[in-house]
């Protein structure tokens, strides 16, 4: 019996996780895999525990081994439903601690709202410990020639292998291996078995042959864009920029009409490293970052200079916490600014530290290693990280989160980006009011002092990041303090919102008292006209997107999914009080080019073909072609990437591209943008690898200019 039962009930778990995941698809081609692997670990179990001759041992060996994976699967269960990813093993044995300390009430609700789904995983162990002396029989009752099981075992194993690594999800199952990917095209006890393996031997390299390439230089890009707009004279009689190279606008002053030749964001001479570099690799790196075409500085370049930066990325924030009458802050600083009309905040699959890696490092956040990007780049050199990019432009850079100051390795991760780190239990005293989540406008009233004083005692620029938690799940009266806080408010602006929506607008109501407290602050210190103020959000609200009820579709009035690109679009605070008038941006974007658009606006030099990234303002492109410096927003959904470029929009998940009005493209378009996406993701992949910026940027010094 246990030929039949350990092979089939491995199925009927892996089967049930897929049927229950509301993010991916259960049908497709990753079936094949799944029904492979699955009954090939079956058999090696039958064989395993039918190889002990001592039937007590192995009766309990096996029930304390299904009662393990039964755990697993359930707990994996719980993520996607709730967070809307997988998580792997080590990652999440790591963060247990964590968790365990700051989210054990919210880990406990996650667990009893899904208290049913679990029960399904449970039913095979009530089988199992019913018929245990069956499925596991005496010595003199086990099977005879135990061998033979492993013939089964090993041909569905070997087949899974070959299927895997020569099918069309090989690079999944190698190279771009990541646990959220892995486990809807493979299966989750396959995707633990390539995490450990890689974990303790190594993420496989994609095999890549280091060739010549055409580097690029300034007068190669001239001659091939002399016709571009960004590359002749540009009005500024109105207030608005348009994505499809059309550039009419300033922010501050109107000017006449003069012709301009914008200068290149370029740093690194890529010739030179190519030239004495001996590690095939790199050098294939040398050659990638080299014969890309940087984007070019435009009328914004430079507008900030010397002013200060206050960076936020707020814990949960979407377009939908901005209301003009009840976050009049919020709705001040998303209107009076630059205005981005087609900003998206991607969903990484990393919760909270994607979206804060993307929005502070402006590279492609991605698991890796047994953990994910922030984590891996804490032994990099990350000189074009935020706080890095401004403390060595002369900033005093301050970084402060409201929450545990070690969760998520913040307090090794956010000093390697160049800050001095502080969140609750190294050196942030607020007031924790009344429980979870804790208060943003008490993180700013404990933190503002000492970024003003300092600024008018030395005249230094300062450059504060705060990591918010106000907006924090689960959105409940009762179980969200913010929420609590202004429940009153909120069931009265809202009165028709389901209490779920009005929680969520309820517990945003602190991020837009801190806000207006910051300006206030600001203003009586003389300095708000000398300070930006850029905001962007880690991820959307996930958790209103509950097994029975989708609240975020409610709240926007999209009839949209998780796989759909309209779930992602989101509000990018770029404010300075001295710009007289709101400039309109339509170009597309995405947290990962606030960092390359902050740094060519505060004059700060840098390369930018080393961000995964683009200047949102650069405009050296042509709206119907794909090309490296066009605007690019990435959306890793289910059934691929996902993009928004100035030509338009391709749906992943339906494998549909709906073009721009007025706009046509070629029609290996949307095969040439991949091929960037691609390009860009394993690039950023091997740029943390390798530590690749200590490797280009410190080995050229003079940072001169090719």
């Amino acid at each position: 019996m246990a030929l039949i039962f350990y092979p089939l009930l491995i199925l009927y778990w892996e089967l049930l996780l897929r049927a229950l995941d509301e993010v991916n698809p259960f049908f497709g081609i990753s079936l094949i895999p799944v029904f492979l692997f699955s009954l090939s670990a079956g058999f090696l179990l039958a064989f395993v525990f039918l190889l002990i001759k001592n039937e007590k041992l192995s009766r309990i060996l096996s029930g304390i081994l299904l009662c393990i994976l039964c755990f697993l699967y359930f707990f994996e269960c719980n993520c996607i439903a709730f967070y809307k990813i997988y998580y792997g093993i080590v990652y999440a044995i790591s963060m247990s601690r964590q968790v365990i300390g700051t989210f054990s009430s919210l880990a406990t609700e996650v667990f009893l709202s899904n208290l049913g789904k679990d029960l399904l995983f449970i039913l095979p162990l009530i089988f199992y410990f019913i018929f245990i002396k069956k499925i596991i029989p005496d010595k003199d009752k086990k099977t005879k020639k135990k061998a033979l099981i492993l013939i089964p075992f090993a041909v569905l194993f070997i087949s899974g292998v070959l299927f895997s690594r020569l099918g069309p999800n090989a690079d999944i199952y190698t190279y771009a291996f990541s646990v959220p990917v892995s486990v809807p095209a493979t299966g989750l006890l396959t995707t633990f078995r390539l995490e450990l393996s890689y974990l303790l031997f190594g993420t496989p390299e994609e095999k890549t042959d280091s060739k010549s390439a055409e580097l690029w230089t300034p007068a190669a890009s001239e001659n091939k864009t002399s016709s571009k707009k960004a590359v002749s004279s540009n009005s500024v009689s109105s207030n608005s920029i348009s994505g499809n190279n059309t550039v009419s606008g300033n922010a501050s002053a109107d000017t006449e009409e003069l012709p301009v030749e914008y200068a290149y964001n370029v740093a690194v001479d890529f010739a030179a490293l190519i030239e004495n570099e001996t590690d095939p690799t790199l050098k294939n790196m040398h050659e990638y970052f080299g014969s890309r075409e940087p984007s070019q500085q435009n009328r914004y370049t430079g507008m900030f200079e010397g002013k200060n930066l206050v960076l936020l990325t707020a814990e949960a924030f979407s377009p939908y916490a901005v209301d003009k009458d009840f976050t009049p802050t919020l709705y001040k600083l998303a209107n009076e600014g630059f205005v981005f009309t087609d900003y998206y905040q991607p969903g990484w699959g990393l919760s909270t530290t994607g979206g804060e890696f993307s929005n502070m490092t402006g590279l492609i956040p991605m698991w890796m290693d047994g953990g994910h990007s922030f984590i891996r780049s804490i032994s990099d050199y990350m000189p074009y990280a935020a706080g890095n990019l401004f403390g060595n432009a002369g900033y005093t850079c301050r970084a402060y989160h409201n929450s545990g100051y070690a969760y998520y390795d913040r307090d090794k991760t956010h000093p390697n980006l160049g800050y001095d780190y502080k969140g609750i239990g190294n050196g942030l005293v607020m007031d924790l009011g009344s429980g979870w989540p804790y208060s943003d406008l008490g993180m700013l009233e404990a933190t503002t002092d000492e970024m003003i004083n300092g600024y008018l005692e030395t005249g230094i620029p300062f450059h504060t990041y705060y990591m918010t938690v106000s907006g924090h799940c689960n959105y409940s009266w009762g179980a969200n303090a913010m929420s609590n806080k202004h429940k009153k408010e909120a069931m009265e602006a809202f009165p028709d919102d389901a209490p779920t929506i009005q929680a969520y607008k309820a517990c945003n109501k602190e991020l837009d008292l801190a806000l207006e407290y910051l300006l206030k602050r600001l203003d009586e210190a003389g300095i708000l006209e000398d300070t930006v103020i850029c905001m962007g959000a880690d991820h959307y609200p996930y958790a209103m997107v509950q097994t029975d009820h989708d609240y975020y579709a409610e709240m926007s009035g999209l009839d949209d999914t998780t796989a759909s690109i309209s779930r992602y679009q989101n509000t990018l605070i770029l404010y300075c009080a001295s710009m007289k008038d709101p400039v309109v941006v339509d170009t597309p974007c995405s947290a990962i080019d606030i960092m390359p658009t902050l740094a060519n606006l505060f004059g700060i030099e840098y390369d930018s073909r080393l961000y995964s990234g683009h200047d949102i303002f650069a405009e050296n492109y042509e709206a119907d072609e794909a090309s490296e410096t066009m605007p690019l927003v990435i959306l890793p959904v289910s059934g691929g990437y996902s993009f928004v470029t100035p030509a338009g929009q391709y749906d992943a998940y339906n494998r549909v591209f709906t073009a721009n009005d007025g706009i046509e493209v070629s029609d290996d378009y949307v095969a040439e943008v991949k091929a960037i996406i691609s390009d860009r993701w394993k690039y950023t992949r091997l740029i943390l690898s390798k530590d690749y910026y200590s490797k280009c940027i410190e080995k050229n010094l003079d940072k001169s200019t090719p």
